[in-house]
């Protein structure tokens, strides 16, 4: 049986510094942006799980002090964990960096400033 609500997504896109763009110039660019990112993380619910995670493997890669003062003492099973983190890492920057050449290419150098801003839906 039909429903009259629509589907909500899990997250929006928002196109930050767009140098005067039009609504409808900049929508567009946020659903090529979108469309992209959902098609190399296989769809719109694996967006937000995926950017966490990479923020999370970011966090966990940054060397900190104690990292530094032990990193000459750590086991080879500490550095396949690394790959771990690092392919993450990979896998999100790379399907981040598709999404914006996707958004963005059709407006051209207009908007070398212009980013995408990924805000997790409120429940």
């Amino acid at each position: 049986m039909p429903t009259n609500s629509t589907t909500r997504l899990p997250y929006t896109v928002q196109l930050i510094k767009d140098s005067g763009l039009s609504a409808d110039q900049r929508a567009a660019a946020e659903l090529r942006f979108r469309m992209a990112l959902e098609f190399a993380l296989g769809g719109a619910e694996y967006v937000v799980p995926s950017l966490q995670a990479y923020m999370l493997a970011q966090a966990l890669n940054e060397p900190s002090e104690d990292d530094e003062a032990d990193s000459q003492d750590q086991d080879e099973t500490e550095k396949e964990d690394d790959g771990g983190a690092q392919q993450m890492i990979a896998f999100w920057e790379k399907a981040e960096s598709d999404a914006i050449r996707a958004g963005l290419k059709p407006l051209g150098k207009l908007l070398a400033k212009a980013r995408f801003e990924i805000v997790p839906a409120q429940n």
